[in-house]
């Protein structure tokens, strides 16, 4: 009986200590307000914004059949980094009934976490499988495709493009686009290649005269829903002006030719 009753004070003893750890670990709990299985509820575009919260290397960006900038400038990947983090946070998905007329696809490189895809159209912008397109956003989605497009549109890209078989180039002679040969797309080409972008353009004052060449590359672009041009209009006094048609932000790019223009 004797051993009984000792078995039996300490296996009271052993409860007790549990119990007071148990209620001890509760009242810390509660005051330091430990997270224990917390479940949080996080929103499509929180999550969106949280998968750009990663140090960005490198952004790829390609413009469909005119090529693939890389970018890698610290401080514009910062501005880019921002430019993303906020239109998914100020964004919401909205059915817009008007089709994308094109879209730049490009892929954002990490230090420190996954790649992500994204593509920029006139008015959608979507990173991995987050999509805004809300009217209240637009106008900056427009802005950040310009700023692309801007890049791009460069004397390299524009000269490759023209040199590109899959890509068509054409020239308008007497009122008909008649396609160029292989030693005028050749020849068009190095003189592109040559020329030197304008970044103060104001004082181009041809815009009410007609340019003395026209030239138009079809962009080898499958995922538009119709067909994609770029015009690029020469003048005798030494510019070159290109721009898409299928760009709503109306972004042009100004050239100084180092040759007088040759008429093909």
């Amino acid at each position: 009986m004797t051993v009984e009753k000792k078995q039996l004070s300490w296996l009271r003893l052993i409860m007790m200590q549990v119990a007071a750890g148990i209620v001890i670990i509760g009242i810390c709990a509660y005051m330091f307000r430990v997270p224990v299985d917390e479940v949080r509820v996080v929103s499509p575009m929180s999550g969106a914004s949280d998968a750009l919260s990663g140090v960005p290397m490198r952004v790829d960006v390609t413009y469909p059949g005119l090529g693939t900038l890389s970018i890698q400038d610290p401080k514009e990947l910062l501005s880019m980094k921002s430019a993303f983090t906020e239109l998914l946070r100020e964004g919401r998905t909205q059915s817009i009934e008007r089709s994308q007329r094109f879209k730049l696809k490009g892929l954002i490189v990490y230090l420190d976490q996954e790649d992500n895809t994204f593509e920029v159209g006139n008015n959608i912008l979507r990173v991995n499988q987050s999509m805004v397109n809300s009217l209240s956003v637009s106008a900056d989605i427009r802005k950040l495709q310009s700023a692309f497009i801007n890049k791009m549109l460069t004397p390299s890209m524009i000269s490759e493009a023209v040199g590109r078989e899959s890509n068509g180039i054409m020239a308008l002679r007497s009122g008909k686009m008649e396609a160029l040969s292989e030693a005028e797309r050749a020849a068009l080409a190095l003189q592109i290649q040559a020329s030197v972008k304008m970044i103060d353009f104001s004082h181009f004052r041809e815009y009410s005269q007609k340019p003395d060449m026209n030239y138009v590359i079809q962009l080898s672009d499958p995922d538009s829903p119709s067909p994609h041009w770029i015009h690029l209009d020469f003048y005798n006094n030494g510019y070159m002006v290109v721009f898409d048609l299928l760009d709503e932000t109306n972004q042009r790019a100004y050239f100084q030719l180092i040759s007088t223009p040759t008429t093909f």
